[in-house]
């Protein structure tokens, strides 16, 4: 049963990126068109760097983007955004100018409850605030 589940999940997982935008990075800047791209959908790699992301950006050790429009930056690592609308950072050190969400070890949000936390940070305007 299990690897029915499994099976199920991943086509479904197959028939969206299909739809979607998909980017492979294996390093920043390689290749360089996706430095400059907008994903809408998925982008992995070891170390990933976009425009904005509209989906998922996941990498092994470190992401960066100007926008995090939805979705979710995760690494094992380091994430960078200037600014995460309706998404979550997750990875060892998370650093934004203004994120809604961050999980992770040392999170870094100027716009957070407070500049620095650890283990989480949010931006209190996502949940109503002034």
């Amino acid at each position: 049963m299990k690897k029915l589940i499994i099976a199920v999940a991943l086509a479904a997982a197959a028939f969206t990126t299909v739809r979607a935008d998909f980017a492979w990075n294996w390093w920043v800047g390689s290749p360089a068109e996706n430095s400059s791209k907008d994903i809408k959908g998925c982008q992995l790699g070891i170390a990933c760097d976009a425009a904005s992301i509209q989906g998922a950006q996941v990498s092994i050790c470190w992401n960066k983007t100007d926008e995090l429009k939805a979705g979710a930056q995760v690494a094992w690592g380091y994430c960078e955004a200037k600014k995460v609308k309706n998404g979550v950072q997750s990875a060892f050190v998370n650093r934004a100018e203004s994120a809604s969400l961050q999980l992770g070890l040392l999170c870094w949000n100027k716009t957070g409850f407070l500049p620095f936390f650890v283990f989480f940070n949010f931006d209190p305007n996502c949940f109503g605030g002034n």
